[in-house]
Formats: C-alpha cells, sequence, structure tokens
C-alpha cells in the first residue's frame, strides 16, 4: 500500500484522499495496535471534522477502545487532555496550517507525544493486513469531557499575571485557537482585540499558514488600535507568531530563540533541539546561554524522538511550533505566545526593540510545485548539482555558504519542492534563494 504518514500524521483533502472510511480503518488499526483502552478525540472546526470524528470513534469502537470526545479543542489541549485522563492513546483530526478543504489526522502516545516513526509504520503494517474487530460484547464506550478548563488553570498555575498591561490583538483565524488564547491571556491581565475570532470552518478570515505573507490584517490592526503587539495561530494552534507595535512580523524562529532565551536563563548548558530549517539565531542563542544546538530532520515527531533519546531544555521549528518538554512533548503555540508575553513583561522595551536584542537575519522563503513521484529524482538531481559544497542530507539538502545558508526539502505534506534561504544580508538572502530555485526548476524539469 501507498505510505499514509507524511511529516506528521495522515493529511489529504477531504472526502477525496481523506475518506471517512480511511478514518474509521485508521481508529481500527489503532483500537487493534492498543489492544483496548481508552483513546482522547479532538478536532479543530472544519466543516469535514465532524464528520471524520465520527467515523474514526466508529473504527475506535468497533476494535474495542472507548473513545473520550474533546470536541473542538487546539491540539496543545488534546496532547495536554491525553496525559491528564491517563489515555492510552489520542488523535488529533487537524490538517494545521493547511487550506480549509483538508483535514488530517494525527496519532499521540500516552505521555502526549506524536507517535514516533516506527510506531507509524506499525499502524501502515495493520492497515495492510486488516484491522480487527472486536467481538459485540467488548466494542468501546463513548464518553465526552472538556478539557479546555484545566489546561488554562494548569498554565495559569505556571504563569504569574504579568506586571505590564500589554494590548495584544489575537488573530485566531477563525479557528479553535479562538477557545482559548484570548481568554488565558486577559486573565494574565492583558487587553485584548480579538480579530478572526468567530468560528468558521471555511476559515474566511484569512489563509492559516502563519507566514508574513498572510499576516497583513493582524499588521494593520496592532497599528491602528496602537496595540503592544499582534499574536497569530493556525488552525490548531500549534504555532504562534508575533507582529510587533509598528505591524512588522517577527519570524517563527526568531519567536522561538526569543521564548528558549528566556526558558532556559539559569539553566546550566542547556540543549536546543531545532531543525535543519531553523535560523542560526538560535546558534547566537545557544552561545549566550553556553549551550549547545542539535539539529534534526523537519518535523515534530523527529525533534521529540531526539528529546527522548538525548534529552534536552526546549525544541521547535521555524514555523513558530515550540515544545516545552517539562510542559508539553507537544508543539504549543498558546504557551509560546504566553512565553514570548512574559519574556517581554521582565524588559521596559517595546516588541520591536526587544526582536533587536539578537543578532539580524535576513530569510527568503519560497516554494514550487513538484509531483510526489519526482520528488526523489529531483533531490538526486539537486545533490549532483551541489557535490562541490558543504552539504547536509540529513533532510533535503541544506547547503551551507561563507556567509549564508540554503535549504531545498520536499514536503512531507504537500506537492512542493521548499526553497529557504538564510544570510546576514538581505541581497545575499535574495541571491542564495534565486540560485537554489535555478537549481530546482532544472531539477524538476529533468535539465
Amino acid at each position: 500500500m501507498p505510505k499514509l504518514f507524511g511529516t506528521f500524521g495522515v493529511r489529504g483533502i477531504a472526502n477525496e484522499e481523506l475518506t471517512p472510511k480511511m478514518a474509521l480503518e485508521l481508529g481500527q488499526a489503532l483500537a487493534t495496535d492498543l489492544g483496548g483502552g481508552q483513546v482522547a478525540v479532538g478536532r479543530d472546526n472544519r466543516t469535514s471534522g465532524e464528520m471524520l470524528e465520527l467515523a474514526l470513534v466508529a473504527g475506535l469502537n468497533s476494535g474495542g477502545c472507548d473513545a473520550l470526545k474533546l470536541g473542538l479543542t487546539p491540539t496543545p489541549v488534546l496532547s495536554f487532555a491525553t496525559r491528564r485522563f491517563s489515555c492510552q492513546a489520542g488523535v488529533m483530526i487537524t490538517a494545521s496550517h493547511n487550506p480549509a478543504e483538508y483535514n488530517g489526522i494525527k496519532f499521540w502516545d500516552n505521555e502526549g507525544a506524536g507517535f514516533p516513526r516506527w510506531r507509524e509504520e506499525k499502524i501502515e503494517r495493520i492497515l495492510s493486513r486488516g484491522p480487527k474487530m472486536v467481538d459485540w460484547r467488548n466494542i468501546g464506550r463513548v464518553e465526552e469531557a472538556d478539557a479546555l478548563p484545566g489546561y488554562m488553570d494548569a498554565v495559569l498555575e505556571r504563569v504569574p499575571r504579568l506586571k505590564h498591561r500589554f494590548k495584544v490583538v489575537v488573530d485566531g483565524a477563525n479557528a479553535v485557537g479562538n477557545l482559548v488564547t484570548p481568554r488565558l491571556l486577559r486573565e494574565l491581565g492583558c487587553q485584548v482585540v480579538s480579530l478572526n475570532g468567530q468560528l468558521d470552518g471555511t476559515f474566511p478570515g484569512r489563509k492559516l499558514e502563519t507566514v508574513a505573507e498572510n499576516l497583513g490584517e493582524l499588521a494593520r490592526t496592532v497599528v491602528g488600535c496602537r496595540a503592544d503587539l499582534g499574536i497569530a495561530h493556525d488552525g490548531d494552534a500549534d504555532r504562534t507568531l508575533i507582529v510587533d507595535e509598528r505591524g512588522e512580523v517577527i519570524s517563527g524562529d526568531r519567536v522561538f530563540a526569543h521564548v528558549a532565551l528566556h526558558y532556559l536563563r539559569g539553566k546550566a548548558r542547556p540543549r536546543i533541539l531545532t531543525t535543519v530549517a531553523t535560523s542560526s539565531v538560535l546558534d547566537d542563542v545557544a552561545a549566550k546561554l553556553g549551550g549547545e544546538v542539535v539539529r534534526t530532520r523537519v518535523g515534530e515527531p523527529e525533534l521529540v524522538e531526539e528529546l527522548r533519546r538525548g534529552g534536552g531544555g526546549i525544541a521547535g521549528e521555524e514555523n513558530g511550533g515550540v515544545i516545552f518538554p517539562d510542559w508539553l512533548l507537544c508543539r504549543d503555540g498558546i504557551m509560546t505566545a504566553v512565553q514570548f508575553l512574559e519574556a517581554l513583561d521582565q524588559t521596559d522595551r517595546k516588541a520591536s526593540e526587544f526582536n533587536l536584542t539578537l543578532p539580524a537575519y535576513y530569510q527568503v522563503k519560497r516554494r514550487l510545485e513538484c509531483p510526489e513521484e519526482k520528488k526523489a529524482r529531483v533531490l538526486k538531481r539537486l545533490a549532483d548539482r551541489f557535490s562541490g559544497h558543504r552539504v547536509n542530507r540529513s533532510d533535503g539538502l541544506r547547503i551551507e555558504f561563507e556567509d549564508g545558508w540554503l535549504l531545498l526539502r520536499p514536503s512531507g505534506t504537500e506537492p512542493i519542492f521548499r526553497c529557504f534561504a538564510e544570510a546576514r544580508t538581505e541581497r545575499r538572502a535574495r541571491e542564495l534563494a534565486a540560485l537554489g530555485l535555478r537549481e530546482l526548476k532544472a531539477a524538476i524539469s529533468g535539465r
């Protein structure tokens, strides 16, 4: 059978690639793997979410597992609830930052961490030979629970009320982050302005991916409201980007860097885990803390695997998804926003001034369409083209230059190749990105 799991979970267009039949079978396969027990199930507010939830729960029940339905919930709350309610596993129905027509299914272990690759492969093997259904006497039950209050209480126990009364615009993207972040920030003492705060599974307010080109309205609102900063989530609130008081977007890896510096301060030789796609500003943070940076393949499961293997104080990606291992083994965009505010609260600086406390890097991010069946050949051609350079091949190609780096990497969730470039000057970053796109186009066309 074709490989189902991408960078993290199973994902596809609802009712075309990800169907109720597939959700049913994935539920049965998970139940077969677990051999019983309770599974927490949450979903974002996509129009296909309830349909897939019903099918997946039916699969869990027919395989002998009880389902604890959490309903609409951000992904970090699902991770929290899996552990809080002592479930054997969790399932989150979400396509995260993908458009409304997509949906996805992600599996979580009993510690609230995404399934490692070997468990995803085991689920695929179960599917290939056919999952089991139990005798009618052992069909699982369905219960419901509300995990949101417990999650918010737990955050408030960890984070004291802020000294400054920040005015914050929260752009929840018409998605489930709106159920938590605005209320939580008010509890911490912020004045909150909600943008795209109404839940709508078609996501009419903006595209869900937290990138600068999608946050123009947030930037204008921050400036127009004279707010101190803006916070943007994706579709399931496992990512956060920040907009400063001038309307400038602080990139995801810089958000991660600021949060890491704050969260790890005072800890001896901290270990920062990140991916090949993340800015060199993380190396600057590690140097300030007397720690080290360990880079992995792109994907939350890779970061969690490295955390479990070698330990670490914090982990994160360039998209604004940060893992706080002593809190959750899951990217938590809500906690990321809270930690950024707490770090800012300990200064008398504006958000733009605070951002200047780390060295400046310039990034250019591009993408090109590439059919799935071509990706391996394209990667081989690119490796040949850059054979004379210093290259990290752990995930795609990260080509190191004296004054920057270039990453050419096939997406694990979309039929595209990503092209990231970074340098200390904008001009050089654009030059590296242009080089990467030229070589990528040539490799895709077969020239």
